[in-house]
């Protein structure tokens, strides 16, 4: 028994230890602090928008994004006010644009044209906020990201009247993703992955996990490309439901099932590594799980295709940890 003990506290340590190395894989994108983005009094609806004004140098007053997945929001929600998801501020709360025109005196509204703007929320569209606008002396102005992302920068750049600084975001971007695009394994990596995302409530202190459905963002941008395969199929409720990409759940033991070469860990990274530990001390058959067994356990930053500008250097990270 004292045999058995030590060796699953060994490989306990040893993943925890390869949690925390790993974490730092998360911070690779975050460079020099950006200068102080300028504010201008307006409201923006669309993560792709903001996340291009704030590479740009701007942000505007209140943005509408969609805050509860897009991990670039907390990063810029101390210098802007989140009104609301473009869902939110359309069918559940269709006065906050125009009362933030009328009362706020926010004239500018400035609007992202996707076409497809969220996978996980069909019936989202920042353009559907126009028509609750019609009775406002409000400017419309829009950004087209269904060109590209190219397209979208110069176009927002124009509107900012940062024209220079549009280019050279360009420049960087092009440079970037021309760097993906030849660095692609020939051969496909061939990893079985589960992505498991946690989830702290502050107001609660409470800590909830969940794991990426596959045909999710992973799949399309991540996941895909590399040549890998999404195996949280295994965790799939018996309705089959999937709340926004994601299934919830409260037990880790369909690892068992899914035998994933790679666990990737997003959002509250803490969270995961103590539920781990614990349910490994409770079962620890979950170690013989190729992916605890060999530490091929790795903390990124979740994707939804928001952060657009960022997508280069996230793949990066993406490709290091599963080609490790």
């Amino acid at each position: 028994m004292y045999n058995r003990t030590k060796k699953i506290s060994t490989n306990l340590t040893t993943l925890v230890l390869t949690l925390v190395f790993v974490m730092g894989l998360a911070a690779i994108c975050q460079a020099a602090p950006k200068p102080k983005p300028k504010m201008i009094k307006a409201v923006m609806l669309g993560d792709r928008l903001v996340d291009v004004a704030y590479n740009l140098g701007v942000l505007p007053e209140y943005m509408s994004v969609r805050g509860s997945m897009w991990p670039m929001a907390g990063k810029i929600k101390a210098a802007t006010q989140i009104v609301g998801c473009p869902k939110c501020v359309v069918s559940k709360r269709p006065h906050t644009i125009p009362d933030l025109v009328m009362k706020q005196g926010i004239k500018r509204v400035i609007i992202e044209k996707s076409a497809n703007f969220c996978l996980y929320m069909p019936s989202a569209n920042p353009v559907k906020v126009v028509p609750l606008l019609k009775d406002t002396d409000a400017t419309i102005e829009y950004v087209d990201f269904s060109k590209g992302v190219v397209p979208a920068i110069r176009q927002l750049a124009k509107l900012l009247n940062v024209e220079e600084k549009g280019e050279k975001l360009i420049a960087s971007y092009q440079k970037a993703y021309k760097a993906v695009e030849s660095g692609l394994p020939e051969q496909g990596l061939g990893k079985k992955v589960v992505i498991l995302n946690g989830v702290y409530s502050k107001a609660t202190g409470k800590t909830f996990l969940s794991v990426e459905a596959p045909g999710g963002y992973a799949d399309q941008y991540m996941l895909a490309p590399l040549g890998c395969t999404n195996a949280g199929a295994a965790f799939a409720p018996p309705s089959g439901a999937v709340s926004r990409g994601m299934y919830r759940v409260r037990t880790l033991k369909a690892l068992t099932e899914a035998k994933p070469d790679v666990i990737v860990v997003t959002g509250a990274a803490w969270a995961v590594q103590v539920a781990l530990q614990k349910q490994i001390e409770k079962n620890p058959a979950l170690l013989s799980v190729p992916a605890l067994k060999t530490g091929a356990v790795f903390t990124l930053p979740r994707y939804i295709d928001g952060s657009v500008v960022e997508y280069p250097c996230i793949f990066n990270q993406w490709k290091a940890a599963l080609s490790n």
